[in-house]
């Protein structure tokens, strides 16, 4: 079972050189227009065929994957690789209420925006209400746990909460503060595309920006720019997997995000004194049915734990790994869909007989769907027991040829038991705009973590988050699970954390609303021949992804300096 790996291999390869010639001249274009004397790093952070200048925080779907971080620092950065420890950036610290209902926060004194004008709490409390008042620009979920907000000096926020919620630091850990002297004249900050961005991070000035590559350099007032030794970021344009594994043998490359097949030959061997990589297993990666689905069979079929069931059943997670990911994922066993690297975390009563529809095994899958009245037609195809016909494309990004790849085999399995399932592969912004609008059926798609695992199932399958940003596609309610939640966020030790996290994964693994097949790697690859400070597996200090969805990329950034 299983595509055919050969067949996988050369089509990707044939496919990525003939794209190489455009990129090849991008880049000699991007390298000959940087200034005499700058150190200008060149990173992959994003595969789209086009795209437009928009540096807009709120548009999660639109939004240049440099904004975060770079343009917008955050208050604080919880470091995963450190036991949660914060890293302080624009707050230099916070403190909880003896009751826990509210937090203040403690700003950097002195910090400036990118044009010179003072960062205040005003802005913080500016930013919040935005969001408050506007719901489509709220990405990290105030309006469920904030009451309001009061700004008592130039350097004090504090923030009254509707609840006790001890998570509330590491989920605002995400909010991208904006300064108030220029959103508020904004008229539409839904639609504003923010091409030249005031902003509080090392990289505020967009130099450049063409169709193919832009430059973001260094913010004129940054705070911190003793620490900042790189000038300018290049970022160019790159389709998918494939055009970046056809521009790897021009050696541009300093900081990369990408999945490159059989890395050591097609990467590290171009230059085996300064290519390196770290891929540690990361997020699980899961298919995600969409319970708002306006295809009233496809959404009974999603709604019934006996197709769930017989569709994680068809899942070739083996074949997902070995071959569409080259080995690099770790296939997830447990219905729970827990992280490796959140063992200390495990509830082994999620375990057991709780994983036994996450082998593969297509009979199997056919059988729980006959007997739950999953009938075939002419066609070969399932209908619902109602009679209703079940027909969905599984989206994936357009370029995400490991991935591609892996809902191919999904799709192989699924249509071996009788589901029609198909692959849809959109572009990389218009499958965030799916994910984010609903109109989608199903979709593969990874969580982002935190520093202890409850943030990855918080946001992706809560109610307050559902469909709110791009981890919680499926839209998934469930009032029990809620309750837990609630409980989490109420709670103040690590005992009780734990203790209700168990129940968690349980509930999790006993209703399955989600198919988990893998860990992926932690894509991060670079080059030591014009920066050093990299982040490696000898010296593992933090998260080394070069991602939107990992804010110790900052910090990251800040290691870098150029090799004389």
């Amino acid at each position: 079972m299983g595509l055919d790996k050969n067949l996988i291999r050369g089509v990707s390869a044939r496919a990525g050189w003939a794209a190489a010639v455009t990129l090849t001249a991008v880049m000699a274009f991007g390298i000959s227009a940087a200034s005499a004397g700058e150190s200008v790093l060149t990173m992959h952070i994003e595969e789209q065929t086009s795209w437009v200048q928009n540096f807009n925080p709120f548009d999660l779907a639109g939004r240049r994957q440099s904004t975060m971080d770079f343009i917008y620092e955050p208050l604080v950065i919880f470091n995963a690789q450190d036991g949660g420890k914060p890293v302080w950036r624009l707050a230099t610290n916070y403190t909880f209420s003896d009751d826990m209902k509210s937090i203040t926060y403690e700003l950097r004194p002195g910090v400036k925006w990118s044009d010179g004008q003072p960062l205040t709490s005003a802005d913080v409390k500016y930013t919040i209400d935005l969001m408050l008042k506007n719901a489509a620009l709220d990405t990290v979920g105030v309006g469920e746990t904030v009451a309001s907000v009061e700004a008592p000096s130039p350097t004090k926020v504090t923030i009254k909460l509707k609840a006790v919620n001890s998570d509330f630091p590491e989920s605002l850990a995400d909010l991208a503060v904006v300064p108030e002297h220029v959103w508020k004249d904004v008229s539409d900050p839904v639609a504003f595309k923010n091409e030249k961005p005031v902003g509080s991070g090392p990289m505020t000035e967009v130099r450049r920006f063409t169709p193919q590559v832009y430059e973001q350099c260094r913010n004129p007032n940054y705070w911190d720019a003793a620490s900042l030794h790189v000038d300018c970021l290049r970022l160019p344009q790159i389709s998918g997997n494939d055009q970046m594994l056809a521009i790897l043998p021009e050696g541009n490359m300093d900081w990369i995000g990408s999945f490159i097949p059989e890395i050591d030959k097609t990467f590290v061997a171009l230059d085996a004194d300064h290519n390196g990589y770290w891929q540690p297993p990361a997020e699980t990666v899961a298919f995600q049915m969409n319970f708002k689905s306006k295809d009233d069979g496809n959404l009974e079929a999603y709604k019934d734990l006996n197709f769930r069931h017989a569709f994680s059943l068809a899942m070739d997670r083996k074949s997902m790994v070995d071959i569409a990911g080259f080995g690099y994922p770790v296939v997830n066993e447990h219905a729970s869909g827990l992280p490796p690297r959140f063992e200390g975390w495990r509830n082994k009563a999620a375990e057991g007989d709780k994983d036994a529809f996450m082998g593969f095994d297509t009979e199997k899958a056919s059988k729980i769907l006959d007997d739950a009245g999953y009938k075939k037609g002419s066609d070969g195809f399932r209908r619902t027991p109602s009679g209703k016909p079940i027909n969905f494309p599984i989206i994936v990004p357009n370029g995400w040829t490991d991935w591609i790849d892996a809902v191919q085999i999904a799709v192989e399995g699924l249509r071996a038991a009788g589901i029609n399932a198909s692959v849809a592969t959109p572009e990389y912004e218009q499958w965030r705009k799916q994910i984010l609008d609903g109109s989608f059926e199903v979709v593969m798609n990874s969580r982002a973590d935190g520093a202890t695992p409850f943030r990855g199932y918080y946001q992706s399958l809560s109610t307050a988050y559902a469909g709110r940003v791009t981890g919680a596609p499926s839209r998934y309610q469930n009032p029990k699970l809620d309750a837990l939640f609630d409980q989490y966020l109420k709670a103040t030790s690590d005992e009780d954390h734990k203790k209700i996290f168990n129940d968690i994964q349980l509930l999790v693994a006993e209703d399955f609303p989600v198919v988990p097949v893998f860990n992926g790697p932690t894509w991060y690859q670079f080059s030591s021949k014009r920066f050093t400070g990299w982040v490696t597996e000898k010296d593992p200090v933090m998260n080394p992804e070069d991602h939107d969805n990992n804010r110790m990329r900052l910090m990251h950034l800040l290691r870098l300096k150029p090799v004389l």
